[in-house]
């Protein structure tokens, strides 16, 4: 049977007597309710992974945020978008990444935000509260396709704050000593940059539907069958969703540029090229595990995963205090690598010169 308990939240898990305690946050009434299986679909602050953390000393749970202030907005479908479909909006202002979501009711959720390191760099004309200064700006800027109405973008990001999330990353998603799974934000909250979060979480709560069937709900089955199929996807959905941008603005003009080239290539030449890991996401038959795994195979996540760490490391030591300021120690290097590369190809050429002659 099925009782609704709407307006609760979960406190604590008594794994060792499988009960939650339960709030009713308007009556702070405290009560223990008994389960045979525990579904953690319970967001980025989990109180069931929490469990999983008491009990398992062999659990990594790697919790961070998502180091990006982003704001998004809702408007009417633009002429000539997908209603369908998302569209990535790649340096769609200075320091800023963009992505564009299809909704319901004839309308798309558009996501623009920066890490946090360029935020300070960003246009005033984005920080201000005037919603006609943001309107202005966006208008003169803003180059994918049209708006209907620029002043009710412009309203919308004025009226709400700068948004911030966290990422988590999870070595398993279930626990048989606890009699619970974890999926959806509590296994693999994510940044919304890829437009995929949503989705997997959809997708976790298929699969385990789909593995109880199977195993005719013998949980010692497919509790771990579930870990096996989605903690693949759920952690390349949050590494993707981290690493395909580079927070470094050059690299990340760098890698746009990759994307269209490699993107038109593929389409022209696809027997020669691989096709870039941003035009497999979200397409059916496709997985994000697939997708990771092509990132991996072509360099990107590797390279940026390098870059944003170093920087995110950077602006940690700079905040704190642990260092005044950050020597760039290394930015020698790239010329002098390409400088010793010059010497060596010249030097080649003109031994295979006097080889000739």
């Amino acid at each position: 049977f099925y009782t609704p308990m709407y307006r609760t939240k979960c406190m604590y898990v008594d794994y060792e007597n499988k009960r939650v305690l339960v709030r009713n946050i308007e009556t702070e009434e405290e009560f223990y309710v008994p389960y045979d299986l525990l579904v953690g679909s319970d967001g980025v602050r989990s109180t069931v992974r929490e469990a999983f953390v008491k009990r398992h000393s062999n659990f990594s749970c790697d919790y961070t945020d998502i180091f990006q202030e982003f704001k998004p907005v809702h408007v009417q479908i633009p002429k000539g978008v997908s209603s369908s479909a998302m569209v990535l909006l790649p340096d769609i202002f200075p320091y800023c990444q963009g992505i564009c979501l299809p909704e319901t009711g004839g309308l798309v959720n558009i996501g623009i935000g920066t890490t946090r390191n360029h935020f300070e760099k960003l246009p005033e004309e984005l920080k201000s509260d005037d919603y006609k200064v943001v309107a202005e700006y966006v208008k003169a800027n803003f180059k994918p396709f049209e708006l209907h109405d620029y002043d009710d973008f412009a309203k919308q990001w004025v009226n709400q704050r700068w948004n911030q999330t966290g990422m988590v990353h999870c070595n398993f998603y279930h626990s048989l000593e606890t009699s619970a799974v974890i999926m959806g934000d509590a296994a693999h909250a994510t940044s919304p940059s890829i437009g995929m979060g949503m989705n997997t979480a959809l997708r976790d709560a298929h699969i385990f539907s789909e593995i109880l069937k199977e195993t005719e709900n013998d949980f010692t089955k497919a509790l771990p069958a579930f870990s096996k199929a989605r903690v693949k996807e759920g952690n390349a959905l949050s590494d993707l969703a981290m690493h395909l941008y580079c927070m470094d603005k050059t690299q990340q003009l760098k890698e746009t540029i990759h994307q269209v080239v490699r993107t038109t290539l593929f389409f022209k030449i696809p027997r020669f090229f691989d096709e870039h890991p941003f035009s497999m996401i979200g397409r059916r038959g496709v997985s994000l595990s697939d997708t990771y795994e092509r990132a991996v195979k072509l360099g990107i996540i590797g390279k940026h995963r390098a870059i944003n760490d170093k920087i995110r490391q950077e602006y940690f030591e700079n905040i704190t205090g642990m260092v005044s300021s950050t020597p760039n120690t290394t930015s020698w290097l790239p010329k002098l690598l390409f400088g010793t590369s010059l010497v060596a190809v010249g030097a080649a050429f003109a031994f295979q010169k006097m080889q000739m002659q």
